[in-house]
């Protein structure tokens, strides 16, 4: 399910009947990508400001956030946190909290499922289709 056409990228909206497993996969699949961009810019010594995307669960959004690496680097100490566009927390359902606040990005610590979830796919090179343990209290009808 992706942002309907007209929806803003990033809303409630776009990931409406989302689970938390899906809202958790989702961010985890940008991280990666992010990850890969942080590889190719550490290995080019390059110190400035880099693009990355924005790891909101919305499958759809394609928003930059530029930061730099050492910024990038404190927020993937915690395998629960991931960096948004401000307003994109609200895609995450309630399934995430904004922790922190800065000029073009907030950063939000997955909660609850969400939370474990995202513990569990952290440095999974493929978290679309990755293995995780969850409590069927905590899904939905919702196909990932």
């Amino acid at each position: 399910m992706a942002a309907l056409d007209g929806d803003e990228p990033g809303t409630d909206r776009s990931t409406a009947g989302f689970s938390a497993e899906r809202i958790a996969r989702n961010d985890a699949i940008f991280r990666q990508a992010n990850e890969d961009i942080d590889a190719v810019a550490e290995a080019e010594g390059i110190e400035d400001r880099v693009p990355f995307i924005c790891e909101c669960a919305d499958p759809a959004c394609r928003e930059i956030i530029q930061m730099s690496i050492g910024e990038y680097v404190e927020i993937r100490r915690d395998p629960r946190l991931f960096l948004n566009v401000p307003g994109h927390e609200a895609s995450a359902q309630g399934w995430g909290q904004v922790v922190e606040r800065h000029g073009g990005y907030v950063v939000v610590e997955k909660i609850g499922p969400a939370g474990e979830v995202a513990e569990q796919l952290e440095g999974d090179p493929d978290p679309a289709t990755a293995t995780i343990d969850v409590e069927e209290r905590h899904r939905r009808d919702d196909p990932v």
